[in-house]
Formats: C-alpha cells, sequence, structure tokens
C-alpha cells in the first residue's frame, strides 16, 4: 500500500489500488498525513476481507484530469468566443498542471489573489480569465456526465475580481500598483473635431514644420467622419463596401463584427447630413465597382489580416490625435462619442429623434442592451446650457429680499 505524499498545496494525497476503480487507482486527498494513511490502512483492510469498493467510488471524478486539458477542450470545441482565446492560452501556462479535483474554492481564491499580487492585473483581466476557467469547467461537465465535477467559479462572490484591503497591502508591499476598472467616458472637447479633421486634412500646425502626412489620403479623413457621426466600429468601418452606401436612401448598409460562428449580421444605419457630405466629396475622387472595398486600408499589403489593419488605423488615428493636441483621445472613444451624439438629438419641434431601441439598432445592440447607458456620457455643461438657454428671468436668491427668518 502506498503511503500518503504532500502535495504543493500542504494537503496530503494517497493512492489507493482495486480492479474494479476506474483505470485500476484512485487518488484522495486529506487534509493530515495522518488521515490519508489511516484510509489507506482501512482500504487495505477491506481489500483483504474481498469486499467490493462502495458504489460511488466507481465512478469516474476527473481527479486525473488536469485544468489544461479541461481549458484545451473548451477551446478546440468551437463554442469558445475568439476574444477568449488569450484568456485561454494565459489559463493553460498558469494553472494547466493543476488538477480538476484540487480546483475548489480555497484554490481558486489563492489563484485570484495571486491574479493581483504577483501578476498585479486590472480586474477586468481577472474576470476575463477566471469567466474563460468557468466556461471550460461547465462544458467539461456538460461532455462527461458520469463525472463527479465541481465548478467553484460559480461559488465566487460579486466583485471577486476587485482588489480587496489584504490585496491592497500585500500589492503595495509587493511594489505593485493597486489597479482598478477604468471605464472610458472622454468625449471630444470643443475645437477638438476641427483641429483633428484639420491634421487629417494635412494642414501644418504653426509650431511644427511639416503637416501630418498619414497613409490613405482622404480615406482616413471620410472614415473618422464616418466613425464620430455614424458610431460604426473601426473593422465595421473599413470593411464596407461600395455596393453598401446607399446615397439615395442615404442609408448604410453594415456589416456587424461583433458575430462569430460564421454567422454574418448585417444593420441599417441611417447617414447624418456630416455622413452624406464626406461620402459624396470622397467618392468623387474615385472610381469603384459595387464589390469593391469603399477604403484601401485592407489591400495596402498582400495577406494582411483584419486585425493587422485595425491596429495600423489605431496607431493612425493616435498620431492625427497627438498631432491635432488630443493626447489623451483614442479611436475607440468616437463611438461613445457618437453614442451621445444619437441621444441628444432633437427634431424640428425640439423633442427627442430617436427612442433608446432605435439607439440600440444604429449602434448594433440588442433592443434591451443597456450598452447606450454605459456608452452614455453626457456633459455638465451641455446640461447647464440647455437648461438655461430655455429658462425665463432667474427668480432671486433665497434670502435676498428678506432679512434672516
Amino acid at each position: 500500500m502506498a503511503k500518503a505524499r504532500q502535495k504543493p498545496s500542504g494537503m496530503w494525497e494517497i493512492g489507493v489500488r482495486h480492479p474494479s476503480l476506474p483505470n485500476g487507482r484512485k487518488y484522495f486527498t486529506f487534509e493530515t498525513e495522518e488521515q490519508a494513511n489511516a484510509f489507506g490502512e482501512q482500504w487495505k483492510t477491506m481489500k483483504m476481507g474481498g469486499l467490493q469498493p462502495p458504489a460511488e467510488l466507481l465512478r469516474p471524478t476527473g481527479a486525473n484530469h488536469s485544468l489544461g486539458l479541461v481549458v484545451r477542450e473548451w477551446s478546440n470545441s468551437g463554442l469558445a468566443a475568439p476574444s477568449q482565446y488569450s484568456a485561454l492560452g494565459s489559463l493553460i501556462s498558469e494553472v494547466g498542471a493543476v488538477k480538476l479535483v484540487d480546483a475548489d474554492y480555497a484554490w481558486l481564491a489563492g489563484y485570484v489573489q495571486r491574479l493581483k499580487v504577483a501578476n498585479n492585473l486590472a480586474p477586468n483581466s481577472i474576470r476575463h480569465r477566471v469567466q474563460a476557467l468557468g466556461r471550460a469547467i461547465d462544458e467539461f461537465a456538460r461532455r462527461n456526465p458520469k463525472l463527479v465535477v465541481q465548478n467553484p467559479v460559480r461559488l465566487l462572490p460579486k466583485g471577486y475580481s476587485t482588489y480587496t484591503d489584504v490585496d491592497r497591502k500585500l500589492a503595495l508591499e509587493a511594489g505593485k500598483k493597486v489597479k482598478e476598472d477604468v471605464e472610458r467616458d472622454r468625449r471630444l472637447h470643443r475645437g477638438e473635431e476641427e483641429r483633428i479633421i484639420a491634421a487629417l486634412s494635412g494642414k501644418q500646425r504653426d509650431d511644427r514644420e511639416r503637416g501630418l502626412l498619414l497613409p490613405g489620403g482622404n480615406a482616413l479623413l471620410t472614415m473618422f467622419v464616418l466613425i464620430v457621426y455614424s458610431g460604426l466600429r473601426l473593422r465595421e468601418a473599413y470593411t464596407l463596401r461600395r455596393q453598401q452606401i446607399d446615397l439615395d436612401a442615404k442609408v448604410m448598409r453594415v456589416q456587424s463584427s461583433k458575430q462569430w460562428r460564421g454567422k454574418v449580421v448585417y444593420r441599417d444605419v441611417p447617414m447624418r447630413q456630416e455622413v452624406h457630405a464626406a461620402l459624396t466629396r470622397y467618392l468623387s475622387t474615385r472610381a469603384m465597382l459595387p464589390a469593391a472595398l469603399l477604403f484601401p486600408f485592407i489591400e495596402e499589403e498582400q495577406g494582411l489580416t483584419l486585425t493587422k489593419v485595425s491596429q495600423r488605423l489605431s496607431a493612425r488615428f493616435k498620431s492625427a490625435f497627438e498631432y491635432a493636441k488630443c493626447e489623451d483621445l483614442r479611436e475607440h472613444d468616437l463611438r461613445h462619442e457618437a453614442t451621445c451624439r444619437w441621444l441628444e438629438m432633437r427634431d424640428a419641434s425640439g423633442n427627442w429623434m430617436f427612442r433608446l431601441e432605435e439607439v440600440n439598432r444604429i449602434m448594433g445592440w440588442s433592443s434591451n442592451s443597456t450598452m447606450a447607458q454605459r456608452y452614455a456620457s453626457f456633459r455638465g455643461s451641455d446640461l447647464a446650457e440647455r437648461m438655461w438657454s430655455t429658462a425665463g428671468k432667474a427668480p432671486a436668491a433665497p434670502g435676498a429680499s428678506g432679512g434672516a427668518a
């Protein structure tokens, strides 16, 4: 009979043999060495007496499966979202050797704390890893219904990825930063849109020797106007084809970039006057067939991937924003700006132009989505200006006409 051995986690493990067990052997884990060896002696006595193991021990438990196998099966299932692949790769390298039977709540809590203190990850990055692990274990349990598998991810409390007071102390003692979720609510300030358009048009700043010359010419300028006034995602914009632009109906037929598993979904996006004018000017400088790409960025080099094109365009917009003295602005902030502009639009009577469900459809979100509320960043100065522009005569300040009560 094998003797108990201590595991890296501090627990004690002992292996027992019997022909009726899955693979002829089964491992049990105990808190102390004495408990493990006592169980081994009990098993030896039962075996020598010719007694069969309990029925629950004859069922496979998944104890010999590693988390690496579980994660790889989920990655290869075709069910994982493309955005999860990076997190799945990190999981394989970080916890791939851990046995599924050892992945209990205590272990997971320790792993989450290591991600905070040792890896010093932001809460959002921690959630990506843990959520991917949870889905992998769920799928493994569905594919192996006879296995006794627990999923500790489902036991984590709300806010588990946020740094606790203990995590903060440990991180600071290790010389690390206390990471927090960063919510982007950056909008264009007064004059920034004009400066960006001037920079993309090649206009030289007074304090620079030359203007900004970026590859793409007026294509990049037109794409900026298209995104900031319609809210298209970057990939949705540069994958547009000429036949998807209907200048007469003033509608763009946009293919959503958020679909996967081969699903192709289109939505109709109305053109604002600014977009219609920009596209009319742009198309007057270029002759193209209906199936041709509206913008030339994918065809700049042979074999360019969409990811590479997105990275290039993001870098070019960043250069333009810096040249226009908008250093803290990012390309995706333009989608936030566009969302607010759709929500703020008024008709001739001064009423709201679009309902929330219509804005969701324009932006490519489901009708019951809360993304519009998340993207909405209403400036306090705009709200104050709107309020004061419709106000009548200002009332006297409280207490101004009378003495103290």
